[in-house]
Formats: structure tokens, C-alpha cells, sequence
């Protein structure tokens, strides 16, 4: 079972919903990097069930054990040692005897059917399996941390519920979108469109039925130029990544399928530059242009079907028997699963984005663009030369006292011949040659300090 995703940064899922425990392993993130378990939490805390009168009443405590490549600098302070970073979550609140009469009646809608056929009776399916929303638990894990790793770089990942069924939310503005205009008990940014969602997801939840919706994400900060052409596009990770949680059922960018009924001259963003910087003044290509970055936010709604596990009986069959039944589910399921959703929208996302920026990073490394590093060097050097300079007026101080000459060959060609030996067969030349200047211009400089 392929539960990989991932180059530059790979995830690696197991376990199931029923299972004693689910886990992830990341490989890839690099050594050094500090993170605080709290905020992780309060991360995954987001997707909990159990909160609500919409939501899943199975409460678990949703609280990683990581077991290596970290080291702890306190209870809840960790940095990374550049190894593997695996983490365990212990599913506790199980009841698998709730699914033990569903075992070859599938649920209409639900992958029991479709794994059946793959898989036969050596996959557990109980509580949905490995099929289950509960193996997102581990996928917000690594969002969180990606996310955080993203965020030192001024890249923020965030969402809000867009609709549900009929009532729609605000929607982002595309050139800016704003995060703190999101509720932060309830992810929208209408709070009276909030309310009536609450409302009509705890009556559907009566009515032992459930509700689809829609999810809005943006990803803010990201400078153009991130992402591949064709097949590891930003679209196209951003999706593969997307569509490993379950219930997606379609996904669309910028202004997404209207773009089907606009002309160019109305769907088109125009390029204009402000405050020095590329932009645009509309972003009806969410932020990506031939599967590339422009500087602009990348925005994107996905849409997720309501939660097939319903109490309404339904036509179905028995697998073994081969006859047609009904099903009247028993368990604990979740009526709108689009609340839950928005922090997994969020983590799947950063995961991708995150590939792409490591990705974009060893590329402009590898093509030459690396002028920035150089700049600082230089700025390193530059001030480390002033130091020498400082000194060699201090020696002059000591070389008029004693009424010495200011060249010395034989100091001077020390000097020269051990910086060549530093810098190696492969450079030491090229520094001698600049050492010899620098020791001419150091002289100029004591000749100056004398004549004063």
C-alpha cells in the first residue's frame, strides 16, 4: 500500500483509524531547526472530534509521541538532529465492534467497497481503516511542521470554510488575502454566515444526515519563481498532496472554473509594478502561471462531499452473499466533516508548497543565482579587512618608533606562502596573488599614516 508523498521532503503514513496506533515518518527536514510541541498541538487540536454537536463524538487526545530524530532541549521544546523524525499517536477511543456487522455490507459512497475488491479480508477496515479521516492526524503533523519552517521565511499557509451546502462565507480577497480577518473558534470570516452554518450542520446531525462544503486556502509570502513545469507544477503537487484526504472531491485555483466563462481581456491579470516589485492587478491565475509562482498569493477552494457514513438507511450489498440489503449505520461520525477539514487543507498544502521550496532553493543554487550569498561574504570580508587595517596603523605606530622600514620581504613573503598553502592547490594561487595586493595597499596605507 503506497502511503508515500514527497522528494525533497517525504511523508511516510501507517496505521489505520481502528489500529493501536497511527504514525508518520518525515524524512528530509534539516538539522538545527527549533520547534515548540505547544504550538504543534494547538495546530491539531483544530481537526479534534468530540468538540461539538457537529463533529464526530470519538474524542482522542491527539497528542504526538516522537520517537527519534529530535533532541529535546525541554519538555515540550525540540530541534531537529537531521535524521528521521518519527511520530506515534495512540488511538484510544475505539469501538471496532460497532463495525463488526458492516464487515461484507459496504457503506454507500465509502471506499469499504472499492477495498474489498483490492484487498480482500486482509485489510481492517473498521472505523473506515486506513480510508478513515483519522489518518489526517498524522498529515497535520507535518503540515505543522513545515509550516513553521515556512513562517520563518515569512510564508503562511491558512484557510476558512467558503460554504457549506448553501451558505457561503466571505470570500478571500485574491491580491490580499487577509488572515486575521478568520475567526478563530469558528474558521470564517462572516460571523453571522458562520452561525447559520452551525445551525444547519447541528440539525442535519439530528436528522442522522450529513453536508458537504467548500474550503478556501491561501498561501502568502512566496516569491515568484516556485514550482516545475508540468508534472511538478505547484498545481499539480498542491493537488496530489490535496487528494490524500479523504472526501476531496474536486479542486480549483484563482478565480478556478469561471474562468471558463470570461474572455481574456476580463480573465487576464494584468502585470503593473509597485514599490519596485512585479504584481498583479487582479489574480484570477491564483498565483501560479504555468505552473509557476508570480509573487502573488496562491489561492485555491476545495471541495469536500458530505461524510457517506449516515443513520438513514440505504440501499446497499452483501459482499460474500452476493444479495442486495439495507444498511442503518451505528458508530460515530461526523455530520460535516468541512470544519475539521480546514486545518488538513492547511497542513496538505505546506507539505507540497514546502517540496517546491526546497526544490526552488538547490535551483537557484545550482544555476549560479547565489549572488545574495556572495553579497554577504563580501560584507564578512569587507569588515574583516577593516580589522586588518586597524592593526597594520597600529604596527606602523611601532615601526616609526623604531625606525623601521615599512616593507619587510621576508615577513611579507610568510605571509603570502601560507595563505596559498590555505587556499589549496585548486585556489591557493589566486589568493596569494590577492594577499600580494592586499599587503601593497596595506603599505600605502602605513606610508599614509607615517606621513601625518
Amino acid at each position: 500500500m503506497h502511503s508515500t508523498f514527497g522528494q525533497e521532503l517525504k511523508i511516510s503514513v501507517w496505521g489505520a483509524s481502528h489500529a493501536p496506533e497511527i504514525g508518520i515518518t518525515i524524512t528530509g527536514l534539516p538539522a538545527g531547526e527549533r520547534f515548540d510541541l505547544n504550538e504543534i498541538q494547538a495546530f491539531l487540536n483544530r481537526r479534534k472530534g468530540g468538540q461539538n454537536a457537529f463533529s464526530t463524538k470519538r474524542s482522542e487526545a491527539d497528542a504526538p509521541v516522537i520517537q527519534c530524530g529530535v533532541n529535546w532541549e525541554n519538555e515540550s521544546t525540540f530541534v531537529t538532529d537531521g535524521g528521521k523524525l518519527t511520530a506515534l499517536f495512540i488511538n484510544n477511543n475505539v469501538r471496532s465492534s460497532d463495525y463488526d456487522e458492516m464487515k461484507y455490507i459496504p457503506r454507500p459512497s465509502h471506499a469499504d467497497y472499492t477495498s474489498y475488491v483490492k484487498y480482500g479480508d486482509e485489510l481492517d477496515r473498521s472505523g473506515g481503516g486506513i480510508f478513515s479521516g483519522r489518518m489526517t492526524l498524522p498529515i497535520c503533523f507535518a503540515g505543522a511542521v513545515c509550516m513553521k519552517l515556512m513562517k520563518d521565511r515569512g510564508i503562511e499557509v491558512f484557510g476558512h470554510i467558503y460554504s457549506v451546502e448553501n451558505i457561503a462565507d466571505t470570500p478571500f480577497d485574491l491580491t490580499n488575502p487577509d488572515r486575521n480577518a478568520i475567526g478563530k473558534e469558528f474558521p470564517v470570516i462572516d460571523k453571522e454566515a458562520g452561525e447559520r452554518m452551525v445551525k444547519m450542520m447541528t440539525g442535519i446531525a439530528g436528522d442522522g444526515d450529513s453536508v458537504g462544503g467548500i474550503i478556501e486556502c491561501a498561501v502568502t509570502g512566496l516569491p515568484a519563481g516556485v514550482g516545475e513545469p508540468l508534472y511538478d507544477s505547484m498545481e499539480a503537487l498542491i493537488s496530489h498532496m490535496i487528494f490524500g484526504i479523504p472526501a476531496v472531491k474536486g479542486i480549483e485555483f484563482g478565480c478556478g472554473f469561471k474562468a471558463g466563462k470570461m474572455r481574456g481581456s476580463e480573465c487576464n491579470d494584468p502585470f503593473v509594478i509597485r514599490d519596485g516589485k512585479v504584481k498583479t492587478l487582479k489574480n484570477n491565475s491564483g498565483g501560479i502561471q504555468g505552473g509557476i509562482t508570480n509573487g502573488m498569493p496562491v489561492i485555491f477552494r476545495v471541495c469536500m462531499k458530505p461524510t457517506p457514513s449516515i443513520y438513514k438507511e440505504q440501499k446497499t450489498i452483501n459482499m460474500k452473499e452476493m444479495t442486495e440489503t439495507t444498511l442503518s449505520l451505528i458508530g460515530r461520525h461526523d455530520p460535516c466533516i468541512v470544519p475539521r477539514a480546514v486545518p488538513c487543507i492547511e497542513a496538505a498544502a505546506a507539505i507540497a508548497v514546502y517540496n517546491l521550496l526546497v526544490l526552488y532553493d538547490n535551483g537557484r543554487k545550482q544555476f549560479g543565482t547565489i549572488r545574495e550569498e556572495i553579497d554577504s561574504l563580501d560584507e564578512k570580508i569587507a569588515g574583516l579587512l577593516c580589522e586588518r587595517m586597524e592593526l597594520a596603523s597600529e604596527i606602523a605606530k611601532e615601526k616609526k618608533a623604531k625606525n623601521l622600514p615599512i616593507r619587510n620581504e621576508e615577513r611579507e613573503e610568510a605571509v603570502l606562502r601560507h595563505v596559498e598553502e590555505v587556499g589549496g592547490e585548486k585556489t591557493g594561487k589566486y589568493i596569494r596573488n590577492v594577499y600580494r595586493k592586499l599587503i601593497d595597499e596595506t603599505c600605502l596605507l602605513e606610508e599614509e599614516y607615517l606621513d601625518e
